[in-house]
This record gives C-alpha cells, structure tokens and sequence, in this order.
C-alpha cells in the first residue's frame, strides 16, 4: 500500500502546474476542502485537474484500507479565479468587559484583491472563509458558514 501511495503523490505532484499556480483545482465539492494528495496543488488544464481528482479518490481509498474512518470527499475540479482574494484581520481591545470576564474586542476584516485596493470591510460581522490553500470555497460551503455564525 505505501508504494500506491508513493506512486499517486508522485503522478499527482508531476500533473500539477510547475509555478505552483494553475488555472484549475481540485477540492471537495461539500466543505471545499482540499486534503492529502492536493492539499496546495493547481493544473494548468482541466484534464490533469480531473485526472489529479480521479487519483485523490484512489489515494483516499488506500489509506481507509488501514483506517475505514478515513473521511470520504466527493472531489470536483474548479476553475481558479484571478487573481485571489487576500485577507487580513486586526483585533482591538475595547472598553468594558463580557459577562465571562473576558476583555471585549472589536475585529475588523478586509478583503483585498492583489492590490486593486479594498474589496470589502466589515466591522464585527461574522467571518466566513472564502478561500482555502487550494482555491476559492464553494457557495454551499459558504453557506453552511454563515447559517452556522448566524
């Protein structure tokens, strides 16, 4: 099994795009997540992205050979947006105090777009995750975020 193993990392690590920075992606279709082989790995074409999932999928069953736990993803290929959104946060210390006795905060968000200036700002509003190490997150996933903060 290790020599599967091996060998789908390698194929996969071949396929993905030698800058690093491909047009296209592979993730989870539900949570947008991009786990073990393709954590962090771009395609340049939708072929090798689709045969980078069909190998995930392989490399995803080997493993739950040893541990059936293994979570299953139902890996698609997407097409990277250009350029990324960027993220930064700051969180102040304000005045008073919370009903646990812990200090209040203000946290402010702005979201960026390679240097076109702001994009968004939001002052205590929950947070959602648009991208993951992989690419964009999905619009379900985006979802669930915000039903969840609400």
């Amino acid at each position: 099994m290790d020599d599967i193993l091996r060998q789908t990392r390698k194929e996969i690590e071949a396929m993905a795009a030698e800058s690093g920075r491909g047009q296209f992606s592979v993730v989870c279709a539900d949570t947008g997540e991009c786990p073990m082989p393709i954590t962090g790995k771009q395609f340049e074409d939708h072929d090798d992205a689709s045969r980078a999932a069909e190998l995930a999928r392989g490399y995803r069953d080997a493993l739950r050979q040893h541990d059936p736990d293994i979570p299953r993803y139902r890996f698609v290929v997407t097409e990277e947006s250009d350029p990324p959104l960027q993220m930064a946060g700051v969180r102040e210390r304000t005045e008073g105090t919370r009903a646990n006795g812990l200090p209040q905060t203000q946290r402010s968000v702005t979201i960026a777009n390679d240097g076109e200036g702001e994009w968004l700002t939001m002052e205590n509003a929950p947070l959602v995750h648009l991208a993951r190490d992989c690419g964009p997150v999905g619009d379900d996933a985006v979802g669930r975020q915000l039903d969840s903060k609400l």
